[in-house]
């Protein structure tokens, strides 16, 4: 997605600074801290990604814009009434064993923001939010090394999947972000 920036400069720039995590993961992260409120902040969520205050203070200010821009610009994607969020993965041209464990990162990194962002209890959640938060879970531990490249449709769903799921959880998660969009002005 190009309002996020390149997944692989993104990438590059983690395994630069030591990050963790992986591009992938850092945007699971995000939308999952994003769907639980739109009012997290960068600054949280850079400081779940980078573990030390060494990392943080080797990023330079063009860094620093790339990781703004990616945060920000999954906001602004999660916000629109379209529903126009992606997610932030490799390339198809990329293997499909890398395609499919950055889509296992990708969704332990969402389960990791929910959490992170300490949402409430799951018990209390419908049943899709619930259902949604098992596949996660489940997708999480995909094992990529037995992804073949025959897997491509297969592959395709799941990415479909999940981007649907997020909008869900996002509607589970801030139920008023619903409201507002059905919501239409009286006129008195």
């Amino acid at each position: 997605m190009e309002q996020l920036g390149d997944f692989d400069n993104m990438q590059s720039l983690l395994n630069a600074h030591d990050a963790y995590m992986s591009a992938a993961e850092v945007h699971g992260l995000a939308a999952g801290m994003l769907c639980v409120g739109f009012d997290a902040k960068f600054d949280r969520w850079v400081v779940a990604v980078f573990e030390t205050d060494e990392q943080l203070e080797g990023l330079d200010d063009s860094e620093k814009g790339d990781l703004i821009g990616l945060f920000e610009g999954t906001c602004e994607l999660l916000k629109s009434d379209e529903f126009i969020f992606d997610l932030f993965l490799p390339d198809d041209g990329v293997p499909m064993v890398e395609r499919a464990k950055a889509l296992s990162e990708w969704c332990q990194g969402f389960l990791y923001g929910i959490a992170y962002m300490g949402a409430k209890d799951d018990t209390d959640w419908g049943e899709d939010g619930r259902g949604i938060l098992r596949d996660f879970l489940e997708l999480s531990r995909i094992d990529a090394d037995g992804a073949e490249e025959a897997d491509e449709q297969s592959y395709m769903e799941l990415q479909e999947y999940v981007r649907s799921a997020v909008h869900v959880m996002l509607m589970e998660l801030q139920p008023a972000v619903e409201a507002n969009a059905t919501t239409s002005p009286r006129l008195h």
